[in-house]
């Protein structure tokens, strides 16, 4: 049974004569030292285009793992469409948000600088783009989410213009918007403490639904990002 995939890069793969390579690297060397797979087995391979290529493993060699192309299955597309604009956190908080909501659906990330986040970044580390990567590979994604570079509050406004904003803040009402196949959301989440009333202000004024998830709890950001999510999903 075929239960490991990888996102490849197009030049692994020789569809027209239903092949494909993987040279010697750090994939060949994930698949043959830790997974230890060997001739016959199969794998899914993903060339992050929406379509999951199942491959049968011919023969290893010190240059490179070689195999056949025996189907090709067109990956489920994930609706909605859900952008996450999430607050700055401890890297441990944020990276659990990347790895859950990938897991989730998310269609693309977009880190913000709020006026309480403490910590600031002004471009996307390797390492979250390794933790979507591998999310999206142990959830059968066929294609790898978006992290867009870090803005301020107020340009992430401004960017997600003409999408539906779903800003979630305590103490604040409103119904979550019922599931719309091809709509485009952005689920606003805010640092620890909450987004400031100015903000608030902001977002209201840009036509944002301003919402909370309960009043019986108080959630971690974390926490309320994937909560969020799964129920925009639902």
């Amino acid at each position: 049974m075929m239960t490991e995939r990888f996102f490849v890069s197009p030049d692994f793969l020789a569809e027209k004569n239903q092949a494909f390579t993987i040279p010697a690297g750090p994939l060949y060397r994930q698949i043959v030292a830790v997974l230890r797979m060997k001739a016959g087995d199969l794998l899914g391979l993903l060339p992050n285009d929406g379509r999951e290529l199942v491959c049968k493993i011919t023969e290893i060699n010190r240059s490179g793992i070689i195999g056949d192309i025996i189907e090709t299955v067109a990956k489920p597309v994930i609706t909605p469409n859900v952008i996450v604009c999430a607050a700055l956190l401890k890297r441990e908080n944020f990276e659990l948000i990347l790895q859950k909501c990938t897991e989730l659906g998310a269609t693309s990330f977009l880190p913000l600088a709020t006026e309480r986040t403490i910590k600031k970044l002004s471009e996307v580390p390797e390492r979250w783009l390794a933790i979507v990567r591998e999310a999206s590979e142990q959830s059968g994604r066929g294609v790898i989410p978006i992290i867009h570079e870090p803005l301020s509050f107020e340009k992430a406004l401004a960017k997600t213009d003409g999408l539906r904003r779903v800003v979630l803040h305590e103490g604040h009402g409103g119904k979550l918007p019922a599931k719309k196949k091809d709509e485009a959301i952005a689920l606003f989440i805010g640092p620890e403490g909450g987004f400031t009333e100015r903000e608030i202000t902001l977002a209201k004024d840009a036509g944002s639904l301003v919402t909370h998830l309960g009043d019986e709890l108080v959630m971690r950001a974390e926490t309320a990002a994937i909560a969020g999510l799964t129920l925009l999903r639902l």
